[in-house]
């Protein structure tokens, strides 16, 4: 991996200043614009952000209707910019990833923390995608859902009558991709399976779900010594709503072998005259005529033609993002008066929740060491053929906390007794203090449940290795930097925050000492090398601060989908409160963490809303 970056950004660094100011030749059609005066007066539809959630709308309501897509990148080869971080990177390094272009400056916005108090002052880079495809082009290729607990989640938060549910939800992660089996000796050889009920393979959706050609044989043993820890349940397929030991696809291009992301799902293959990008600009706010969105105001990142206007006759859709939504919104008068008021923007709606309820899984490594060397990986396929080509192992542990240890009542406990506002920033809203306390009950059921996916240990074929906190109990904010509403937003994680999180990734790590001395390993001598067998206590849980990531780069929850008394931006149809013809669609909106990484539930909400968006024109 290391050795792919390295050649990678050292071919970048030589053409990086030199990237083209212009639109690829390949990427010339008419729906592609870069000025300002190329834009049309009016749209049926203004969708702010070209991302994963926004491509999927784009692409299914430009199939009668007239939209505009303003993004903040090129198309292509991006130019060196105080957006990113320098690096051009070209098409091709995104398609044949690693499922590791996280790691790739030039395709990701420059964003850094504040200090996080609970994590010893330590600053974490900000992950997301800056570039057409937005996160599902840098992301990890994991293609998984989460939990049917989790969703009924979702519509317990939603209030009376949500469709928000797993049953709700199922029929659009259905509709999201297209599944492709695998191989059937691979199969047979590893005991891959898969309910074909709960997957779509819909011909006009290309958004591929598959398997590699290639299981490195070391997971076997992995996968046998897993299966023989208590508790741990092997449903047929995880995408049926079932925590447990299960195979899954990567967001993968079965024939050309290469990542599948929103943009050559939902854009490469589309030229339809009526669905315009228009590239290089950023929208800085919604208009509205009282209440009622009307069009949006953008400007030119590369200078010049001041401050331009473009109108919606049907809605305008933020798909920004989770950091870059909440920026729109409170930037157009919508969310916490006071923020509002200290930043001298007049309040339009007075929305606590914009910015608020920041969610995002957390991890941390516990590093082994083999004895014997190589463990049972085969030590002449270690780095050859192996599926971390093009993504990581399709292989991995969704665990319920009940089954990750035998204090999970007295975990419970303590936090169904905690003071909602306890644990919030200072001074939080009491709409926000009140939506706390209903996630603090929907949350205390999801600790109970054994199918609720509180840990995550992707298996690979090496010793110890990731340990992921799926859901977090600690919420953060993202807000406008009140001297400079326009910068980069203030992303402040929180991390740790409520020591409920804490308890929980000390449990975590006790699950995988537990793994690692199972008697299956024994003859490969695993020994602990970080944090270190003997390190437990209060000794664990200051390493647990010196190390932890607080983002898996999954970050959700800005523009929650709650009751605006509970701290809600966005109602059921994804509207937002108090508005008319403004909706929010990305994974902003998800009110609290489905126990699975966010790519998949995000195609989902973009899916489940174009069906909203419909039936309400």
């Amino acid at each position: 991996m290391r050795s792919f970056l390295f050649v990678a950004v050292a071919t970048l660094l030589t053409t990086a200043w030199t990237a083209p100011t212009e639109e690829p030749e390949k990427f010339r059609h008419a729906h592609i614009l870069r000025r300002g005066a190329q834009v049309k007066d009016a749209y049926d539809y203004v969708i702010v952000g070209a991302g994963t959630a926004g491509l999927t709308v784009a692409d299914r309501l430009s199939e009668d209707g007239k939209l505009l897509l303003p993004e903040q990148v090129f198309i292509g080869i991006q130019p060196p910019s105080k957006l990113l971080t320098f690096l051009a990177v070209p098409d091709s390094v995104i398609q044949r990833s690693n499922g590791r272009n996280f790691f790739d400056p030039g395709i990701q916005y420059n964003i850094t923390s504040v200090p996080q108090i609970d994590m010893n002052e330590r600053e974490q880079q900000v992950r997301i995608g800056c570039c057409v495809g937005g996160s599902s082009a840098i992301n990890g290729m994991v293609f998984v859902r989460g939990t049917k607990p989790e969703y009924d989640g979702w519509a317990e938060l939603g209030g009376p009558g949500s469709t928000w549910n797993w049953d709700g939800v199922l029929p659009y992660f259905k509709k999201a991709s297209h599944f492709n089996p695998p191989d059937e000796m691979l199969a047979k050889n590893f005991n891959i399976t898969w309910d074909p009920e709960v997957w779509g393979q819909d011909p006009n959706t290309h958004i591929y779900a598959s398997f590699p050609n290639f299981v490195n044989p070391g997971m076997i043993p992995m996968y046998k010594a897993m299966a023989k820890m208590p508790g741990i349940a092997i449903p047929k397929d995880g995408a049926g709503g079932k925590s447990g030991l299960f195979w899954f696809p990567t967001s993968m291009d079965n024939i050309k072998y290469w990542r599948s992301y929103s943009r050559t799902g939902h854009y490469d293959n589309i030229n339809r005259t009526n669905y315009e990008v228009l590239t290089m600009h950023k929208v800085k706010k919604v208009l509205f005529d009282g209440t009622t969105a009307t069009g949006v105001q953008f400007v030119s990142r590369e200078g010049g033609n001041g401050t331009l206007t473009v109108k919606a006759n049907k809605e305008v859709i933020i798909s920004a993002g989770t950091v870059h939504t909440p920026q729109i919104l409170q930037n157009s008068g919508i969310g916490p008066k006071d923020l509002l008021e200290k930043t001298k923007i007049p309040v339009l709606v007075e929305l606590p929740g914009v910015g608020q309820n920041f969610q995002d899984h957390a991890y941390l490594s516990v590093n082994y060491q083999w004895g014997n060397g190589t463990g049972p990986i085969p030590p002449n396929i270690t780095q050859t053929g192996s599926p971390s080509s093009i993504a990581g192992p399709n292989l991995g542990a969704w665990i319920g906390l009940p089954t990750i240890t035998d204090d999970w009542e007295k975990i419970v406990a303590r936090y169904e007794t905690q003071d909602p506002a306890q644990h919030l920033p200072q001074n939080s809203h009491p709409y926000v203090i009140a939506g706390y306390k209903e996630f603090q009950r929907v949350h205390a059921k999801l600790l109970r449940s054994r199918d609720a996916n509180w840990l995550w240990v992707p298996i690979g074929g090496g010793p110890g290795g990731i340990v992921m906190s799926m859901h977090i109990v600690s919420h953060g904010t993202i807000n406008i930097d009140p001297d400079d509403p326009d910068a980069e937003p203030i992303v402040d994680y929180r991390a740790l925050s409520n020591p409920i999180d804490l308890d929980i990734m000390a449990e975590n790590i006790k699950f995988m000492r537990k793994f690692m001395n199972s008697s299956d390993f024994a003859q490969y001598q695993p020994t602990e090398s970080s944090p270190g067998a003997n390190v437990d206590g209060q000794e664990l849980r200051d390493w647990i601060k010196r190390v932890l990531i607080p983002t898996n780069f999954h970050p959700i929850a800005t523009a929650a989908k709650k009751p605006k008394e509970f701290g809600g931006v966005v109602d059921e149809g994804l509207m937002v409160h108090g508005t008319k013809r403004l909706s929010v669609v990305d994974g902003s909106i998800m009110p609290l963490l489905p126990g699975a990484n966010t790519q998949q539930p995000v195609y989902m909400i973009a899916e489940k809303a174009v069906d909203l968006i419909k039936a309400r024109q």
